[in-house]
């Protein structure tokens, strides 16, 4: 049951964000490292001080639109609003830089 646990709990992480005890499951009494979870471990494996460096480097550089959806999305995410949000523009006005500044800020 520990192997099922470890599993479905990392497919709540990785799809949502939540934990087991998020959705009222327990947590297994041996954590297992399954062999499948090489873009999970890839994905949460990353350097917080260089990432750190890239939110002070990139955050000077934003245009005023994305600055605007930046410190938007930035302020739901600090007060745990969450929500969905759609990024439309023109290609090549910078909405790929935008979403990687806001994961480097995440997981910083």
């Amino acid at each position: 049951i520990d192997l099922s646990l470890t599993a479905i709990g990392d497919l709540l992480q990785a799809m949502c964000g939540r934990s087991l005890a998020q959705v009222g499951l327990p947590e297994p009494a041996v954590v297992h490292d399954l062999p499948g979870n090489a873009l999970l471990n890839r994905e949460t494996s990353y350097d917080e001080e260089i990432l750190s460096t890239v939110v002070a480097e990139r955050e000077p550089t934003l245009t005023d639109d994305q600055r605007v959806a930046y410190e938007g999305i930035s302020n739901r995410m600090a007060s745990g609003e969450g929500g969905i949000v759609f990024l439309d523009a023109p290609g090549g006005t910078g909405k790929t830089y935008l979403l990687n500044l806001l994961l480097a800020k995440v997981r910083s």
